[in-house]
Order: structure tokens, then sequence, then C-alpha cells
């Protein structure tokens, strides 16, 4: 979930404008994962900061996913129309053989989602600071090693058991299909070690097929049962890497061929729908790069364009008269993804990042 050489792959910044279908209710609903867990072991509690899932038709799941250096107050300006704060969080060191400690300001941001009563996930991913971008070696290191896997996991147990986080989101990008198997294992062993009431996530890169799931690491079938949710990480459809082609964040029709791809592996109730709170922009061979929802309105304006609805694409555009090209996701491109994950029948939604996005506002 963090950033690609030029600008953040998931942005690393956010600040949420959502506006949710009315009448979702926020809270009191276990995930399916932990549901089901539940009932092959009785005697097992589930959690109180369990969140809601599509399976109960008056629940959704809100994340808002929160950087860990980014002003701890957004977090409460979204906390009405969350549920979660996912704070991005640790990283793998290079040697995929232990995770870095919470920071201070890390820490700052779980207490804030406590604070106000919401639940604080804890990311961990193997973003590599020094490459700019998502390492899959660091991945497989720690992948293939099961020394390796056995340190990380008692890492996240701690920090879980006694470092008062509420849960784990794993976010370990740019694998391979060689990476499938110790991926799965990483997994069966953090939720062994966290126990069934502990929520666990993981992030996914979108695929429009069930085969690409495969192709990009994931054996989605084997991670049902350890992981509760599968946060799928519908944008980065077009971006800056890709200088000569502007295009859509996450267009919808590309949003909904992944989820329902991915939806023919897992259940849909199991599946939250990632979605862009920001934009891109693109000159020519120029460097491009990320913009926030208010940068890309404030770039357009001092253009002295009116930008364009796409309602299709269900995203803003504009071309400035410099020849500059902007696409960006904002609170309208985020209830249009609401309805869809509703329509779907998914656990809900969830927004990168609140120091990038409108704030999140309910309704209903």
């Amino acid at each position: 979930m963090r950033a690609h050489p030029i600008v953040p792959r998931r942005p690393r910044t956010t600040a949420t404008a959502v506006v949710l279908v009315a009448g979702l209710a926020l809270t009191g609903c276990a995930a399916p994962g932990q549901q089901d867990r539940a009932a092959a072991a009785p005697s097992a509690t589930v959690s109180s900061t369990a969140t809601p899932s599509a399976a109960d038709p008056d629940c959704f799941d809100v994340t808002g996913f929160q950087p860990e250096n980014a002003d701890p107050a957004l977090i409460d300006a979204n906390a009405p129309a969350i549920t979660v704060v996912g704070v991005d969080g640790l990283l793998l060191n290079r040697s995929g053989s232990k995770v870095t400690a919470p920071s201070r300001a890390a820490k700052a941001q779980r207490n804030r989602a406590h604070a106000a009563d919401r639940t604080a996930q804890l990311l961990v991913s193997n973003y590599s600071e020094a490459d700019g971008d998502f390492s899959e070696p660091i991945a497989r290191k720690l992948l293939t090693s099961s020394a390796n896997r056995a340190r990380v996991v008692r890492s996240l147990a701690t920090a879980v058991r006694t470092g008062g986080w509420d849960s784990i989101m794993i976010d370990l990008e740019a694998l391979t299909p060689a990476d499938r198997r110790g991926l799965t294992a990483f997994a069966r062993a953090l939720r062994a070690a966290v126990g069934d009431d502990v929520r666990l996530d993981i992030a996914l890169t979108a695929s429009t097929s069930a085969a690409g799931y495969a192709d990009l690491g994931y054996d989605v079938r084997a991670l049902r049962a350890p992981i509760d949710h599968f946060t799928l990480m519908a944008y980065d459809q077009h971006g800056p890497w890709e200088p000569r082609s502007p295009g859509p964040v996450g267009s919808l029709a590309w949003s909904s061929k992944a989820a329902r791809a991915l939806a023919t592996l897992a259940p849909a109730d199991q599946i939250v729908l990632g979605v862009a709170g920001y934009g891109y922009h693109w000159k020519g061979k120029r460097p491009a790069g990320q913009l926030s929802d208010a940068q890309a309105r404030l770039r357009v304006r001092k253009a002295g364009v009116t930008p364009e609805w796409d309602a299709k694409v269900g995203e803003w555009t504009a071309t400035l008269p410099s020849g500059e090209v902007l696409w960006w996701s904002d609170a309208r491109s985020l209830r249009e993804r609401v309805q869809l994950a509703d329509r779907l029948g998914l656990a809900g939604v969830a927004v990168w990042s609140l120091d990038l996005s409108d704030r999140i506002e309910p309704i209903g």
C-alpha cells in the first residue's frame, strides 16, 4: 500500500471523503472468518472490536488507511464514518527476518483510533525505503524461510498481545507465483499465533481474472481459512509509471471486474473493496505524480479549467492548457464504489488514504 518509485502505488497518505449508502450500519458485526472459526470452536471469544460484514445486510465495513506520520486529527474527522483505522505501519528488514517496531507516530495513531472507539489495525509490508517500492526479494526472504516466518509472526503476535493493536493486515506486494506457498504458510502461522478472535486481513493487488490472482502470488482459496478479509486494492489501474497513457486511477468497470474475479475464489462477504482517495497527473515525458483530491481541484481551478465527471468511469478528469492531464477519485467516486460494493454483496470499502482523500461522511 505504499509507494511506486515515482509516486505511491497505493498512496502513502490520505484525508478521506466517503459518503456511505443510506441505512448501512457501521458496528456490531463479526467478520465472516471470525464467525466461522467461532462456530468451529465454541469456546473461542469473538473480539468486541470485530468489524462489520456484508453477510449481515445491516453491516458495512469501512477502513480508513492512515500513514504513520499523518496528522492524527484526521482520525477524529473521519471517525463517524469508519470502523477500522489501518495504520501504515511496519516494514520488513532487507533480510526478511524481522519487522521494525511500531514507531511513536504509529502508536499515536493507534491511541487516537482507540480514543474514537475504532479498531486499530497495523499494516506490515515489504516496502523498501531504499528502493522506493515494494520489494519481492524482501518478501521472498521472509516467505521461503520458516525461521524468518516464525520470527516475524512472533513480533506481530506480540504487537497484538501486549502492544495494544487490535488487528493485523498483511500487505506484501510485487509477489510472484513462487511466493504463494510461503504466503499461505505465513498467514496460517500468524492466525495460529494471534488466535481466532483477532482480525487478520490481507491486501491483494487487483486482477481482472481468477488466474491473475495466482500469478500475483496469492492462493486465495488456501488463504480463506486464516484470513478474515481480502482487501482488494482496486486502484492504480493507471499511474505515472505509464507516462504516455493517462487514465482512471481505478474505473468502475475495472474495479467491478476485479472484484467479481476475486469472488470466484472467495466469498463476496470476505472481500473489502479498496478505493482511491487521490489522483495522478501526467504531462508528456516529464515526471508525473500523485495529487490529493484537494490538490487536484486546486490545480484545475488555477488553470481556469472546468473538470469533467466521467460517469462511466466514476472519476474526475481534466486537461489543462499546458497539456497536463489529470484523473482523480474523490468523495463522489467513493459514493459510486460504496454502491458497487453493496450491489456485489462485499463486506465494505477501504479508502487509501485519510491524508489524501476528502473527509469520509456517513449518511443515514
